[in-house]
């Protein structure tokens, strides 16, 4: 049996199965993406060659995209600033061995396991105008207020961002917690016997321990945000004006609602490739030797 093993025919064998269906489902896909974004269709009619034309339009004359390049890197940086500091307070506050600490990693990370479109239908009807809780409870306080959130183009982005901290910040919670149970108790120890207290503790030993898991969770919610889709297109539809329109909703506006393949094709290009950029330039500038 170990020499079976051991044999490089039997292990590809074995491997083969799942190359052929990443290959299905990664690899042919985007390579047929990029393909057909060197052409118009409309799914329909016949498939024409135009060359570079649909990237030059993106960049030249689609007003829409240029303002969805913005949205989208609004929306990334507010899910930085809204999810990453509140996870790892979270995180440094539940990470001890107390009693109710596991419930409450519990209850925060339940939102997690969500469906994202249901928790966008939820919110909502939280931010909706004249039923919702939100408008509601400020109501106790101001009787005659009275706006509507995701329909107003100064609120819409934020309410949705909202959201989304809301559901995830229990999964960089749980990453977090993963990378400070990991440290070694004895660094903890010393720095007490030394006479730290908790918040030298914390800038001096589990911050700076800390930033290879901080590189993981940026990454992660970079290429997670760049690709942001059921959020803006439950609760907005990308609208007031186009002023939630991310990346990846204008991509479905125009391939799906518009029939252009192409065009949709080459804006799922653009948008790979700067997943990948980000990705690359993020996990080179947190780059540690920790």
């Amino acid at each position: 049996m170990d020499r079976m093993l051991r044999d490089k025919r039997v292990i590809a064998l074995f491997v083969l199965p799942c190359l052929l269906l990443f290959a299905l489902v990664i690899p042919i896909p985007l390579c047929m993406a990029f393909g057909l974004s060197f052409t118009k269709w409309d799914l329909i009619g016949q498939m024409r060659f135009v060359k570079l034309m649909n990237y030059t339009r993106l960049f030249t004359a689609d007003a829409v995209f240029r303002r969805s390049i913005g949205n989208t890197v609004v929306y990334l940086l507010y899910s930085i600033l809204m999810q990453l500091p509140l996870a790892y307070f979270l995180a440094l506050i539940l990470s001890g061995r107390r009693k109710l600490n596991k419930f409450f990693q519990n209850a925060y990370y339940v939102p997690v396991a969500l469906s994202a479109s249901a928790v966008s239908m939820m919110f909502y009807f939280v931010y909706h105008a004249d039923i919702g809780v939100l408008n509601g409870i400020i109501r106790l306080f101001f009787p005659d207020f009275h706006w509507a959130w995701l329909a107003e183009e100064s609120t819409a982005m934020l309410a949705v961002c909202v959201k989304v901290a809301w559901q995830f910040v229990g999964y960089h919670m749980i990453l977090y917690i993963a990378g400070i149970t990991s440290i070694p108790s004895d660094l903890f120890e010393a720095a007490k016997v030394d006479g730290a207290n908790a918040w030298q503790t914390v800038c001096y030993i589990t911050t700076p321990l800390m930033k290879p898991m901080f590189r993981v969770s940026l990454i992660l919610i970079t290429t997670s945000s760049l690709k942001s889709f059921d959020s803006v297109y439950v609760m907005t539809g990308g609208g007031p004006m186009h002023a939630t329109e991310v990346m990846a909703s204008w991509m479905y506006a125009q391939a799906f609602h518009g029939m252009k393949y192409g065009y949709g094709a080459a804006i799922g290009v653009v948008l790979f490739v700067l997943c990948v950029v980000a990705s690359l330039v993020e996990g080179r500038l947190l780059r540690s030797d920790v």
